[in-house]
């Protein structure tokens, strides 16, 4: 929806350069006010290298302006206003999501407090990473089903209802990994904190001894869900009309679960370190 209102607006564009002197300079004024946005980013504090990415997003939406108004100067085989829409939004919106993560992990390695910093950082990642894996699970899930109900037309509604509720079991089991992550990255984050406010406290090394147990049944039920879900498929074969094995390995909650885990153990032993210092003298 949004591409075809890119390409809607460049013909309106067009049509307004097109009609007339004061329109043609209505058009431009509405170009270069586009052209401008970028600037409004130098409007946060302190400058960085990476505001030379604001210059390149000011280019990158003047061209994929430029292009919107005269498709035929890049295309001439056929109307390319959808696609040009689509490349111009898809550079502009890397160019400044890359702008905003080099500026933001400026001020994350120069934070005052890096343990809460770090808490935080971790606790809203992992919330928009859940939000994120549950969306594209979602969209997943509903074109699978529509998938099957186009393959299966001389079927009703109720023979395809086991079908359906595997793929939606499957794609809850499928999301289980990523959501373990994200537990995973709170974890580190109240660590973090934890750590900053008592390093070697009695509570810090007891929550540090709980995490590495978390972790360590973390990573065996997120491999243990890649068997489950191939298993639930082969008992129930006779009644499913659609059937998708996976060989994977859910590696990123396995390495985060192991990680934090190593760390836990690390912190232990700092801590016995400390304890015994503490002892001599």
């Amino acid at each position: 929806m949004t591409i075809g209102m890119l390409a809607r607006f460049g013909e309106w564009l067009r049509e307004l350069s097109l009609s007339g002197g004061g329109g043609n300079a209505a058009a431009w004024g509405i170009v270069l006010g586009l052209t401008a946005l970028p600037a409004l980013g130098l409007l946060w504090r302190g400058r960085r290298k990476a505001d030379w990415l604001l210059l390149l997003a000011a280019g990158e939406i003047l061209a994929g302006l430029f292009y919107l108004v005269n498709p035929t100067q890049l295309v001439s085989e056929y109307d390319a206003r959808a696609f040009i829409g689509l490349a111009a939004a898809g550079c502009v919106g890397s160019t400044m999501l890359a702008w905003a993560v080099l500026r933001g992990l400026k001020n994350i390695l120069e934070a005052e407090r890096p343990g809460r910093t770090m808490e935080r950082l971790l606790r809203w990642s992992s919330w928009a990473l859940a939000w994120l894996a549950v969306l594209v699970q979602g969209i997943g899930l509903w074109q699978k089903i529509l998938g099957v109900a186009e393959g299966n037309t001389a079927l009703g509604t109720g023979a395809l209802m086991p079908t359906y509720l595997v793929l939606g079991v499957l794609a809850v089991m499928d999301l289980i990994p990523t959501l373990l992550c994200c537990q995973v990255l709170r974890w580190g984050g109240k660590l973090g904190l934890r750590m900053e406010e008592a390093p070697f406290g009695g509570e810090t090394a007891a929550l540090a001894e709980e995490m590495s147990g978390q972790c360590a049944r973390m990573a065996a039920l997120s491999v243990g869900i890649c068997v489950a879900g191939n298993l639930l498929q082969f008992f129930l074969l006779p009644v499913l009309h659609s059937v998708r094995y996976n060989v994977s390995f859910p590696f990123a909650s396995v390495l985060l679960a192991a990680v934090l885990g190593l760390l836990c153990r690390y912190f232990r032993r700092a801590k016995e370190v400390s304890d015994d210092n503490e002892s001599i003298i």
